[in-house]
């Protein structure tokens, strides 16, 4: 969600552009205003819009050696370029930019009125901003006030605060914050991938850590202090590996098509990984009596899919955990228990949440993520990458790929099938390379130009096609704005086929496998009622109206089925004027719950 970044060096003016920079590397996570404070001549200037970031803000380019910059996703008050962060402090003292949601600012808001408080925004930020200025009034020590201050938020929160005097101060709690260095230069952000271009040397907060920067020439002595443990503490950079990463377009249109072509290599790349490297993963599984997959959104889906594989592969007793709804089996974790965490960001606070109640209970955590340094590989106790290369679409496509990729590596590998799994993933990668062609773009395109008309579209799905459903209705709802429903093939009896009527689409993912004769048992109940069938397989059947022909991918058919989804959502929100690389509404990284 909200981005935070922050910068510093000691010879050249240009932190206004470096961080304007950062922030556009950080605008996938997703925002609706920004803004970028920076210090000239002992005085702040800010400068905010509720425009895009690709909008070149030449008027507001200051000559500036330090600043802070921010991207927000409105949780409390309006999307007003007043609203926008940072903000000021009455005296113009400072400035400061949040990243999460101060949960008891209600209260904190009345207590500060009590005191003659006046407040200019409807932000939960500002109260940040009144309560370091409260205590800051009874201490000479700023750095103490920012203490005393943050230690009253509730919830979690990282802030960043710029100081009149050359001074940057930083703190998290629960929402990201890594420093990159590089000679003289300094950067604060919420994800590494925003200061990738400059450095892969990087230092990751924990909790409850602060970082100060007053302006001194040898930035690599910085002052890390431990919130908790009231005593300043030592931290060394690390190198990120395969910190570089461009963000480029390559000739496509747009970010999501993009995105979707590369599957072909996000398949490769989460499972580039030797035998000898999932061993411990796989020893773990097997000591284990309780398996859980767990994820947020589409990572559910992609968690539920791979519980699907170890349990259809391997025979091993999986189940999928939405992380939202992982409170409910608090009492059910134990020692024995492994958690497979799946999340593309690495920050997804739902799923962070998940991970602590099930330690809480001594359960093990194995998380499979695509940034390097992220809140949730650093508390596991087994961390994997996928290494697709940046999604900057907020919509997940190859991400998700590899998350499914890498789940049929595990479970063939736990079912002694890791060097077969291996070659047939390359084939599988080959295959969909060929798949995305021309021809195949131009056929889902002209299916999108009839169902852009629709304000419902049903999707049915059976066995390995199941959360294929859910995850390509899923896809069209993000992108589109249309109303997909997925189910099972099997409720269709059960209630859904209360909704078909004559004209209405229903996809229906069908498989060369075992569950092919319910499959189309719900297809001809379809046509019997009118509904218009559109068949998603490898081989056409009469009964389709329309059909949408996939590769056959073997063991991984699920994926070349998932493709059509995708494509749908990129081109019906395409045709209807829409940004598909940044829904309404949507973030790309959800680091509050």
């Amino acid at each position: 969600m909200c981005g935070i970044f922050g910068y510093a060096n000691t010879r050249e003016n240009d932190a206004f552009e470096i961080i304007h920079n950062g922030l556009k590397r950080l605008e996938y996570r997703g925002y609706d205003s920004w803004g970028v404070s920076v210090l000239q001549d002992n005085t702040i200037k800010t400068y905010k819009t509720t425009q895009d970031l690709s909008k070149n803000p030449k008027n507001a380019v200051v000559k500036a050696k330090t600043g802070i910059g921010h991207t927000r996703w409105a949780t409390h008050g309006g999307v007003t370029k007043n609203n926008a962060h940072p903000h000021h402090a009455s005296d113009k003292s400072f400035v400061l930019a949040q990243n999460g949601i101060v949960e008891n600012f209600h209260d904190l808001k009345a207590f500060l009125v009590k005191t003659g408080c006046k407040f200019s925004t409807q932000t939960d930020t500002e109260v940040i901003v009144k309560l370091i200025e409260h205590y800051a009034k009874k201490t000479p020590n700023f750095e103490k006030a920012v203490i005393r201050a943050f230690k009253k938020l509730k919830g979690r929160n990282t802030i960043i605060i710029l100081s009149k005097n050359n001074r940057i101060i930083a703190i998290k709690n629960g929402s990201p914050l890594t420093i990159g260095l590089q000679g003289d230069q300094i950067f604060f952000s919420s994800d590494t991938l925003s200061f990738a271009d400059h450095t892969n040397q990087v230092i990751v907060l924990n909790d409850n850590e602060m970082v100060t920067y007053d302006g001194q020439k040898t930035i690599k002595n910085l002052d890390f202090y431990d919130l908790k443990q009231n005593k300043v503490i030592h931290k060394k950079p690390l190198l990120i590996e395969n910190c570089e990463q461009k963000i480029e377009k390559g000739g496509f249109d747009h970010f999501m098509l993009k995105e979707i072509i590369e599957q072909a290599s996000a398949v490769t790349a989460a499972t580039n990984y030797s035998l000898e490297e999932l061993k411990p993963v796989i020893n773990l599984i097997k000591k284990s009596d309780q398996i859980f997959t767990v994820g947020a959104g589409t990572a559910s889906f992609a968690a539920s899919q791979i519980a699907y594989f170890l349990r259809k592969i391997a025979n091993i007793n999986a189940m999928g955990l939405k992380s939202y709804e992982v409170s409910s089996y608090k009492d059910v974790f134990n020692q024995n228990s492994v958690l497979l965490v799946f999340s593309q960001s690495g920050e997804t606070a739902d799923t962070i949440e998940a991970m602590d109640i099930a330690k809480q209970k001594g359960a093990k955590i194995v998380s499979l993520v695509n940034m390097m340094g992220s809140t949730i590989s650093r508390k596991s106790e087994l961390a994997y990458y996928l290494r697709v290369g940046p999604e900057i679409c907020v919509v997940s496509t190859k991400a998700f790929v590899g998350k499914i990729a890498w789940g049929y590596l595990l479970a063939n590998s736990l079912a002694k099938n890791f060097t077969e799994t291996k070659k047939e993933l390359e084939m599988v990668s080959k295959k969909l390379e060929k798949m995305t062609d021309g021809k195949f773009l131009k056929s889902v395109e002209k299916l999108a130009k009839k169902l852009v008309e629709k304000e419902i579209i049903f999707v049915l799905g059976r066995g390995q096609n199941y959360h294929i459903a859910q995850e390509g209705a899923l896809k069209i709802k993000e992108s589109s704005y249309k109303n997909a429903e997925a189910f099972s093939a099997g409720e269709l009896k059960h209630g859904v086929i209360a909704l078909i009527k004559k004209g209405v689409p229903v996809i229906c993912v069908v498989s060369e496998d075992s569950e092919k004769r319910k499959m189309l048992n719900a297809v001809s109940e379809i046509k019997v009622r009118g509904g218009n069938v559109i068949g998603i397989s490898k081989k056409e059947n009469e009964m389709f109206d329309t059909f949408i022909k996939t590769k056959n991918l073997g063991g991984l058919d699920c994926v070349a089925n998932l493709i059509p989804f995708q494509l749908l959502g990129y081109y019906m929100s395409v045709l209807q004027g829409f940004n598909p690389d940044k829904p309404r509404n949507l973030a790309k990284s959800v680091t509050v719950s």
